[in-house]
């Protein structure tokens, strides 16, 4: 490009400032262009349908019971009887 002139450093007389003529430098800005929608090529791919996820069933809690029953004898005669029953829930994990 070109390079401006250096003007002299002569005091010059105010000439008549004329509309923006007299202006430099500035760049116009340029105005925004509308978008407009244009025909594809090719057509959208049609929507995946996403499988369902599958809902566990609830586990029953685990239910453990147990019955001892010991008869004993300790001396002719004498029986002992004993009985102990235990239930034990284990929660579902």
């Amino acid at each position: 490009m070109a390079k401006r002139k250096k003007g002299s450093k002569v005091q010059k007389r105010a000439k008549l400032r004329r509309g923006n003529s007299a202006k430099r430098g500035k760049s116009r800005k340029v105005a925004k262009t509308a978008k407009r929608t244009v025909a594809k090529a090719k057509p959208k791919p049609a929507p995946v349908k996403k499988a369902t996820r599958k809902v566990k069933q609830p586990v029953a809690p685990a239910v453990e019971t147990v019955a001892v029953e010991v008869i004993e004898q300790p001396a002719p005669g004498v029986i002992t009887v004993t009985e102990v029953e235990e239930t034990e829930i284990r929660k579902a994990s």
